[in-house]
């Protein structure tokens, strides 16, 4: 007896293929079914026509485009039905005759970025004041670094080599506590310990003018553009002043409750980020410069020592300070983004423009970490005491240290700058496909 799954006639061979009324679904190409379906031709106008004149690659490679999808393995003219037994062997569809240069196995490959770990020039920076809340180096678009030292403001010019002297203060405690380029590099704003600020031109090296609107020193400066001058002070003050109106009354508001220790303007002018010791952290609006007003966004931080715009995030924000965490906000919603902990206190922070990094300095030594990641990419040893400042040159390659062993280092640790590659003009790059 056969029991139902060994009855002989369920052991019959059946006929290899499709019914001759049911096609193979495996066979069949859906897509390419739909296609012939859908398929309709536009009419086009003549202007349209000339927009889109194809080269002879271009065509060439539509040919074999619909050769390929039009006809089967065996050359012959693909069905929407099939009936047939499955083909393995598939048609391969090559353009390497058409594009002999454009093979990925011919490019080389780009070897990873050499950072060096060590500065390669050294100047002496005496007398300069070991207090970390003082912006006391800054380099300028015109390729000129300025300096406090001591009572007095020195000019270096990178390219030539040149010091000049630009002036010094007459009392001892009066003393030049900060100091900022204009955009354009050619004016530079002193702060004082005295609560004033000068104005003074950087090429001609001329006083031009003057503010008073402080009550303490002045420990923090930032430029929008090259008229607005922003001023932070101990009073815990932020001041306005366009420069270009000697009688404009500058605008005043209280942004924080102790010393303000670092303030800048994002790139694009739009807002305005504020630090102090009362380790809060102030994001203004430019529209509300011209009076007083509230922040956009109350940030909490711990003493901050450092606040930076990202050159790629216009709204990112980075900030370190004294208790060794770096944080990234996110300057529409008011959110941190994310932060680590250094383990030790962060007296700057540079992004690098070439390169999706950033630059601390923890205390005696620098750290290059990747972003976001945070993957640390090289450690930058040669201070013996902590570093006090950072500044980037104008073309984003070389960082200058300012440091409490009164030294003054450069590290090409920025550079050289990502080349653009222009040279992908192939019919496959995204530059030269057609949408219709």
């Amino acid at each position: 007896m056969y029991t139902l799954d060994r009855s002989p006639l369920r052991q019959h061979n059946r006929p290899a293929g499709g019914d001759r009324f049911i096609p193979t679904r495996s066979l069949m190409d859906m897509d390419y079914a739909r296609s012939v379906f859908t398929h309709r031709t536009p009419v086009k106008k003549p202007e349209e026509e000339r927009a889109f004149n194809l080269t002879p690659q271009e065509e060439e490679y539509r040919r074999r485009i619909e050769e390929h999808f039009r006809v089967d393995s065996e050359g012959k003219p693909r069905k929407i039905l099939s009936f047939g037994t499955p083909n393995r062997t598939q048609k391969k569809l090559s353009f390497d005759h058409l594009f002999p240069n454009e093979s990925q196995s011919t490019r080389p490959i780009k070897p990873p970025r050499q950072i060096p770990t060590t500065s390669n020039l050294m100047l002496d920076a005496p007398y300069i004041r070991n207090n970390p809340c003082l912006k006391l180096l800054d380099w300028g678009n015109q390729n000129i670094i300025a300096i406090c030292l001591g009572l007095s403001v020195y000019l270096y010019n990178h390219a030539t080599k040149a010091t000049e002297h630009l002036l010094e203060a007459s009392d001892s405690d009066d003393y030049p506590s900060s100091l900022a380029w204009s955009t354009d590099g050619c004016h530079l704003a002193v702060g004082f310990a005295t609560s004033r600020i000068e104005i003074w031109d950087g090429i001609k090296l001329q006083h031009v003018g003057s503010v008073e609107e402080h009550k303490g020193r002045v420990g923090a400066l930032s430029w929008n553009n090259n008229h607005l001058l922003s001023s932070g002070g101990r009073d815990g003050i932020i001041v306005n002043q366009d420069i270009r109106l000697k009688r404009a009354k500058a605008t005043k508001f209280c942004a924080h409750k102790g010393e303000i220790t670092s303030l800048t303007w994002s790139d694009d002018g739009a807002r305005l980020a504020s630090g102090g010791r009362d380790g809060a952290v102030r994001i203004w609006d430019r529209l509300f410069a011209a009076r007083a007003a509230k922040p956009l966004h109350r940030l909490s931080h711990g003493s901050v020592r450092a606040v930076t715009w990202c050159p790629f995030k216009s709204h990112s924000l980075a900030t370190g300070g004294a208790g060794g965490c770096v944080r990234f906000w996110n300057t529409q919603s008011g959110n941190c983004v994310s932060s680590f902990d250094t383990g030790r206190e962060v007296g700057a922070l540079e992004w690098n423009v070439h390169h999706k990094e950033i630059l601390s300095a923890e205390e005696n030594k620098m750290v290059l970490r990747s972003f976001p990641s945070m993957r640390k990419m090289a450690d930058l040893r040669g201070h013996s005491e902590r570093i006090l400042n950072l500044s980037q040159s104008p073309d984003g390659t070389i960082v200058a240290s300012a440091s409490a062993d009164e030294s003054l280092r450069f590290w090409n640790v920025f550079g050289p700058p990502v080349k653009k590659d222009n040279g992908d003009e192939s019919i496959f790059s995204l530059k030269r496909m057609h949408i219709r």
